[in-house]
């Protein structure tokens, strides 16, 4: 999902998604024309530099909530051994296509995750939290990625803040055979906690030169921050740097809800575990 938006899911007392997995399906044809500007090798490095930074070491990464692949692949080219999972088949199938077999690639359900492997690190991109509908889910979902950390991994997530549904704007890009329209202005959000709705109608040409339509649907949830750091912690992980970014202007020091589109969390499953973070293993 393009950076600077959002969406949503589930309810706070059961898994269950706002969003069913058929309009990633939807979207998986396009994904790549959606998102084909975003300078994704360069995000991928700032953000492992960051983890670097605060001491992670290892290679082997988990991509969840991996889509098309548009961040496992830079993982690959930095010399990660790299797992990657989505819950769209058809995401999954476009991921496996542009990892080219170089990555282990699964299909699989952030609010009941299977254990994939301890990992050194877990990344999950694209503004996931948002993609939920309560901290409840948010802090399911974070407690199945910590499950997928060896003892000191780090996860790291970016979520969108609210200065993302500010005057957010419809977007058009097509080439010879697709046209894609994100109608990013239904999306916009003006109170902490609130929620927005976008539609994306996609315009595909088959092979006798007729144009079918389909148009998916994408609810969207703001998350105040403080809410966020708190699902971490209740997920039993360790918070260990929070920065705002801007697109353009890589990571800030701090992350503010009216300036920032964006906040990127950097978090540590503790070395030693807790007692509640052993009833939840």
């Amino acid at each position: 999902m393009p950076p600077a938006l959002v969406q949503a899911s589930p309810s706070a007392t059961r898994p269950s998604r706002f969003a069913p997995q058929a309009p990633y399906d939807a979207l998986a044809p396009v994904y790549d024309l959606l998102t084909g500007d975003y300078t994704y090798p360069e995000w991928v490095r700032e953000l492992v530099g960051l983890a670097r930074d605060h001491g992670l070491e290892g290679r082997r990464t988990l991509d969840a909530a991996c889509g098309d692949g548009n961040a496992t692949v830079p993982l690959l080219d930095l010399g990660h051994e790299v797992s990657a999972c989505d819950l769209s088949p058809a995401m999954v199938a476009a991921a496996r296509r542009r990892t080219g077999g170089r990555a282990r690639i699964v299909q699989a359900d952030l609010l009941a995750m299977p254990l994939l492997g301890r990992h050194d690190l877990v990344t999950c991109l694209g503004d996931v939290p948002n993609h939920l509908a309560s901290l409840a889910d948010v802090a399911a979902a974070l407690t199945g990625l910590r499950r997928n950390l060896r003892a000191g991994g780090m996860l790291l997530f970016d979520v969108n803040l609210l200065a993302a549904y500010r005057d957010v704007p419809d977007v058009t890009v097509r080439d010879d055979d697709r046209i894609v329209t994100w109608w990013g202005s239904r999306a916009q959000i003006h109170e902490p906690g609130g929620a927005g709705e976008v539609v994306v109608d996609v315009f595909q040409r088959d092979a006798d030169g007729l144009w079918h339509r389909s148009t998916c649907r994408q609810p969207h949830r703001h998350h105040p921050l403080p809410g966020v750091l708190d699902a971490v912690s209740a997920a039993g992980l360790e918070v260990v740097a929070v920065h705002g970014h801007v697109p353009g202007a890589g990571l800030q020091p701090r992350a503010d809800e009216s300036r920032h589109p964006k906040a990127v969390v950097l978090a540590r499953r503790p070395a030693r575990l807790t007692t509640k973070t052993r009833r939840q293993r």
